[in-house]
């Protein structure tokens, strides 16, 4: 498993949310990846897509996680 799903795991659904909120990532999913994605949960869908999505990096996500620990 990659760091960047590994911190991203840590987070929950909600907090996956506001992350995505907070880098201005919308998820529209095409018809191949909504049937892919059909039996996820919703967390996991949303760590696997934040995952591969390159407009947030290791050091935004630990940044995000260290501010919620406040």
């Amino acid at each position: 498993m990659s760091i960047k799903k590994e911190l991203l795991n840590e987070l929950s659904e909600h907090q996956l949310k506001q992350l995505a909120d907070s880098k201005g990532i919308i998820f529209n999913l095409n018809p191949v990846q909504k049937k892919y994605y059909q039996n996820w949960a919703e967390k996991d869908k949303l760590v696997d897509l934040m995952t591969t999505n390159h407009n947030i990096t290791v050091s935004e996500i630990e940044k995000f996680i260290q501010t919620k620990k406040l």
